[in-house]
């Protein structure tokens, strides 16, 4: 490809190709025709030849550092950028490519601060920015969002948007990028800087430092701003400006330190302290997101004595039959190929190991580990291997070596285990599910069906655990202290207010929000007021919405609440604005259509989702709309009754009616996978039919006669089901 001489020159410079490399024109042109080929190791070497007849070219060293990126030559990338830059350190191509190699190797401070500088300095050179740096600030965006500085990634985008660089689309793709790399719910109120309220002695370097961070001169800003906490200590501004540009420039635990003085500083109200306080503490955990205390993950080893006068396989089949009938232990499937795959031995069996049921016990027994058997090897005897979380498998080890006879010994730890934050293990507790004895009958119209009972039982033994629990367990987020112990302090009553308005702001269930709501009241946390505002969006931030009295705010700011609190995840505000949203007399079939979807997709009860689906058919005549993904989703609920009559007509409608909306189809096997419905072999058998019968006419997708029962709880398993049934389990 013929280069343009009167394009910007790669390499940075600020210059146009004919006045700053026109003597190799013909050897960039090559190049660019090698890499428009695809042929990249050619082009690499081609380069490498030019700036031994070239040396310290910007464009041939610029082009050396993306190309062996491109050919994931990683370490000569580094040199390479490192040699750029020493030879151009205010060249912006060469500090963006060292930004993008500092980012690589999970220093994201520095390449925040070497992009800012690359951009400030493509500035000075006047006229555009160059292609090549908006490249890298998406580059930059999605590293910095995948490696858990939103902050960061967030204010490249803004850039972007404000500055029109890059496409409309590309921009898109790369806010849903962040967005779906999981943003803590502290960080997803974006902040502005702000301006000084009321005069002072040193407005003017304040305001200097507010028009070089709304010039994307972030770095400055910051230095600036830091110079006036000796003669502003106590100004709200200037700890909300440093906070904001310090989350910019993927500065953690510096934002955080000035959330913190933000939050005692007086004056200030308790929603902004508090606040300002979660913010804090996501910030916290960005900067050390393995703080402890956390829940590790472990595995016990103990091997498998043989008892005298058995030997061999009879001894492990007599070991997992005692287990077979323990009701401590359950035997689960488990795929075999990966152990393979690694060139290890798989285990015989693998089962789930519960806490013993006690008989005053309100809740089913509650899920500590898995348990691998293991037979004799051509190096080790048999051994059995409990893994699961640290505290439940401690108390899953003698409940184990009781019924195998063994010895547990902590396992190897060559490799660093995993952990996850305490809370999130309380959440993520599971219980075993009552299992009848015979095939419950299909639920009754209008009568809960058995999965019903079964949830609601999970539900309540999950949160009455976290009620129980939460209150006196470390948590990182609180420096090591209980919630108990935390609240005897203002700083530490602030962190666990924080930590329980999330929960109750973010849950998608209304039980668990009422058990965050039960949890103020256990630790003597009074209630937030009710706040009044006719126009909430723009003037309260987003934890506070659930609170609104929504009978006065304008159905459009209804609507565009529902929507935003929907989109960010703040369950509790969306539930709250749809209801008020779909009871309005002004509301549009479109505004019913998206509250009750909404709500379908966190409905806790069959019934409740019957419900809401005949509401939504309704809607979708009066808008003409397709009801393909209506029509698979009461299919699931249908087979969760075990409603099989009205799940069979359902599946013959989606087949006639929606049998070419690949959407619909996609749903519907995932819903399919999920009852254990083996649609490849399903597909064999049919084709093998067919061949069979001379090519008879029949849908590949269509079940053979002999699975045509749907499964339910306890009820015969199709043929080809592919093991266990999961359709109707809570987990």
């Amino acid at each position: 490809m013929d280069l343009d001489t009167y394009a910007l020159c790669p390499g940075g410079t600020g210059k146009k190709i004919k006045f700053c490399c026109s003597d190799i024109l013909g050897d960039l042109e090559q190049v660019s025709r090698l890499i428009e080929g695809e042929q990249i190791t050619a082009a690499f070497d081609q380069v490498g030849r030019l700036e031994e007849k070239h040396p310290g070219r910007a464009c041939l060293m610029a082009s050396r550092t993306k190309l062996a990126l491109s050919l994931k030559k990683i370490d000569e990338a580094i040199v390479s950028s490192r040699e750029f830059l020493a030879a151009f350190p205010e060249n912006p191509m060469a500090l963006g490519q060292a930004a993008v190699m500092a980012a690589m190797q999970d220093q994201m401070q520095e390449a925040a601060a070497l992009f800012d500088k690359a951009r400030a300095a493509a500035v000075e050179q006047g006229g555009e920015t160059p292609a090549e740096l908006v490249r890298i600030a998406a580059t930059l965006t999605q590293a910095a969002a995948q490696m858990g500085h939103p902050g960061f990634a967030q204010s490249l985008l803004d850039w972007l948007e404000e500055r029109g660089l890059a496409t409309e689309d590309e921009r898109r793709m790369l806010a849903s990028f962040i967005g779906s790399s999981g943003v803590p719910v502290a960080l997803r109120a974006r902040l502005p800087l702000v301006e000084l309220v009321g005069d002072s002695p040193w407005r003017f370097e304040f305001e200097t430092a507010l028009q070089q961070g709304r010039s994307w001169r972030l770095s400055k800003a910051l230095t600036t701003f830091r110079s006036l906490k000796g003669v502003a200590g106590t100004c709200p501004e200037l700890f909300t400006n440093i906070g904001v540009l310090c989350e910019m420039l993927a500065r953690p635990m510096e934002a955080a330190e000035a959330w913190l003085t933000l939050a005692n500083l007086p004056g200030l109200s308790r929603d902004e302290a508090i606040e300002a306080t979660g913010r804090a503490i996501a910030l916290e955990t960005e900067a050390n997101p393995e703080r402890s205390p956390r829940i590790k993950y472990a595995s016990r080893l103990a091997a498998l004595g043989i008892p005298i006068g058995e030997e061999g396989v009879t001894a492990l089949e007599l070991l997992e039959d005692k287990l077979r009938h323990d009701p401590a232990c359950d035997a689960i499937d488990f795929d075999r190929s990966p152990w393979v795959t690694r060139n290890a031995a798989p285990p015989r069996s693998v089962w789930r190991v519960y806490e013993r049921a006690s008989a005053a016990a309100s809740h089913p027994p509650r899920l500590l580990a898995s348990l691998l058997l293991f037979g004799r090897q051509t190096d080790r005897e048999p051994e059995a291997v409990l893994q699961g979380l640290e505290p439940d498998v401690e108390a899953a080890v003698p409940i184990v070596a009781e019924l195998l006879g063994c010895r547990f010994e902590p396992g190897e730890t060559a490799v660093e285990m995993p952990s996850i934050p305490p809370t999130q293990w309380l959440l993520g507790v599971q219980f075993k599910p009552p299992m009848p004895a015979t095939q419950p009958p299909p639920a009754a119209v209008g009568e809960p069906a058995f999965i019903d009972s079964i949830l609601e039982q999970q539900r309540q033994a999950v949160t009455d655990r976290l009620v129980a629990v939460w209150p006196d367990l470390p948590l990182p987020e609180l420096l090591g202290k209980t919630p108990r112990q935390a609240v005897s302090d203002r700083e530490g009553s602030r962190r666990v207010e924080a930590l329980i308005a999330e929960g109750e702001t973010t849950a998608r269930r209304r039980d668990l929000r009422a058990a965050w709501t039960r949890l103020r009241q256990t630790l003597g946390l009074p209630m937030p007021p009710t706040i009044e505002s006719q126009e909430p969006l723009g003037s309260l931030p987003p934890a506070r919405w659930h609170r609104l009295d929504l009978a006065a705010i304008p159905t459009e700011q209804l609507r565009g609440l529902f929507l935003l609190a929907l989109d960010a995840g703040f369950e509790w505000a969306a539930e709250r604005a749809g209801d008020a949203l779909a009871s309005r007399t002004d509301a549009m079939a479109e505004d019913r259509w998206e509250v009750l979807w909404a709500t379908l997709q966190s409905s806790e009860t069959t019934l409740r989702s019957l419900e809401l689906i005949a509401s939504l058919r309704t809607i979708a005549k009066e808008l003409s709309a397709n009801d393909g993904m209506l029509d698979v989703f009461e299919f699931r609920v249908r087979m969760q009754r075990g409603d099989e009559a009205e799940a069979s007509r359902l599946l013959d409608h989606l087949r006639r009616e929606h049998g070419r909306d690949q959407r619909v189809l996609e749903a519907l096997a995932e819903v399919l996978a999920e009852a254990g419905v083996d649609l490849r072999g399903m597909a064999a058998a049919a084709a093998g039919g067919s061949a069979a019968a001379g090519g008879a006419n029949r849908p590949a997708s269509a079940p053979p006669a002999a699975a045509g029962k749907l499964w339910t709880p306890g009820g015969e398993q199709p043929a080809g089901g592919g093991g266990e049934k999961k359709i109707w389990t809570p987990g």
